[in-house]
């Protein structure tokens, strides 16, 4: 089976992997090189708990405020165009409650695979930078901490996997270096940290010693068909025969989708991240944090701390100005008082593809028996990508459960 993935970032990597595995002969292509896009300035935080899709109940009305004020959770760039304005009119409705919930039970059948996952790639003998120090939401007050474990209530098998930290004893012994006003949490002490960077050339030595063939800077010109399927992928490197194709080319997979007659609604969900080196073992988190009242995520890692934050809708570029970041590191600073910010490096930006459900698309471009799009992941591209080469793979091979239709891209009812 000639399988041509297109996009190799985390997502499209670990399913060349997972196809080389199933004895597929794998080809991926880049536009540029492998590694470059939204994946590599990842949180670097892979979680078996946030399930949540972004649009949630009250999103509709942050969005607005943002576009006046621009310093919300969730900021819109508005543009005039009938594809986004559409989008973010589907993106209202998946707001509402009961559409929240569908998207949460559909983005949870990848989180219940995630660890075992990772797991695997361990077992595999994949060596990348890996540490199993759990991960932590923090809250500020008790008004904001009983709304956050509120989200829980209708998904108990989701809240089986937290451990509830009432008050400033239980957090601080979790981690001590946060700040003593930090007085309520939830932990998920199954969560992992993994440098992004270093998976994915874990994953591209694998890809090499089982086969598989990486070629950068071939950009997609077109599709060739013959009778509903895709039958060679034409580039700017040259054409490659397929019996079948894997479009996740992230934000740039809206495009490659639309010259197989899909609209696809998938835009960009701006991000940036700034990696803090240090060497004083002492100050660094004691697990991944994600903080309620900044929304900002901090990670340990080797050489420091990785903090993140930013979800802006339609950023037409992956940029973050000055004053973003330095509110990133006072952020930073808050809540973790000791930690040294004198290594800061430059501020890193990423277009992170998101649905308009924001729900992951995985599954089959309607209208093609043999087109796969893997797009839609927004911030937990890393998290999910071992979860959603395995979708595919059983997809590929007629073994997928019934339920993985809630990912499909035919619930937009949109294509051909």
């Amino acid at each position: 089976m000639r399988t041509v993935i297109v996009g190799a970032g985390v997502v499209g990597l670990a399913t060349a992997y997972e196809l080389l595995k199933a004895g597929h002969e794998v080809t991926v292509l880049e536009r540029d090189t492998y590694g470059q896009g939204p994946s590599l300035g990842n949180a670097a935080l892979v979680t078996g708990v946030l399930s949540f899709p972004v649009p949630a109940p009250g999103t509709v009305g942050t969005a607005a405020r943002s576009i006046l004020s621009g310093d919300q959770a969730i900021t819109v760039r508005p543009r005039v165009e009938l594809g986004f304005l559409t989008f973010l009119a589907r993106m209202a409705w998946a707001t509402a409650k009961a559409n929240f919930a569908l998207g949460t039970v559909a983005q949870d059948l990848l989180t219940t695979m995630v660890l075992d996952d990772y797991a695997e790639y361990v077992a595999d003998g994949l060596v990348f930078e890996r540490h199993e120090g759990g991960s932590m939401h923090v809250f500020d007050s008790r008004a904001s901490f009983e709304a956050g474990l509120a989200v829980f209530d209708d998904f108990p098998s989701i809240k089986s996997r937290i451990t509830v930290l009432d008050g400033a004893e239980a957090v601080h012994a979790v981690d001590p270096n946060l700040a003593p006003e930090l007085s309520y949490g939830y932990l998920a002490p199954g969560d992992l940290q993994v440098e992004p960077a270093s998976l994915m050339r874990a994953l591209v030595e694998a890809i090499a010693a089982r086969g598989g063939q990486l070629i950068e800077h071939a950009t997609v010109i077109d599709f060739v068909t013959e009778a509903g399927e895709v039958t060679a992928v034409a580039t700017t490197n040259g054409v490659y025969d397929a019996d079948q194709v894997v479009i996740a080319a992230g934000v740039a997979s809206r495009g490659l989708a639309a010259k197989l007659g899909c609209s696809l609604p998938v835009y960009s969900g701006g991000g940036y991240s700034i990696d803090v080196h240090f060497d004083d073992e002492a100050a660094k988190p004691r697990c991944s944090v994600l903080t309620d009242g900044s929304h900002i995520a901090v990670t340990p890692l080797d050489w420091g701390l990785r903090a993140s934050s930013g979800m802006i809708i339609g950023q037409p570029a992956p940029t973050v100005n000055a004053k973003a970041a330095a509110k990133l590191l006072d952020d930073v600073k808050a809540t973790y008082p000791g930690v040294p910010l004198d290594g800061a490096q430059p501020a890193w930006a990423g277009l992170r593809p998101m649905s308009a459900d924001g729900v992951p698309v995985v599954g089959l471009v309607p209208g093609w028996g043999n087109a796969y799009l893997a797009t839609g992941h927004a911030m937990l591209g890393l998290t999910y990508a071992p979860s959603t080469a395995k979708v595919l793979r059983s997809l590929m091979e007629g073994t997928a459960p019934a339920a993985y239709a809630m990912l499909s891209p035919k619930r937009f009812r949109w294509g051909r």
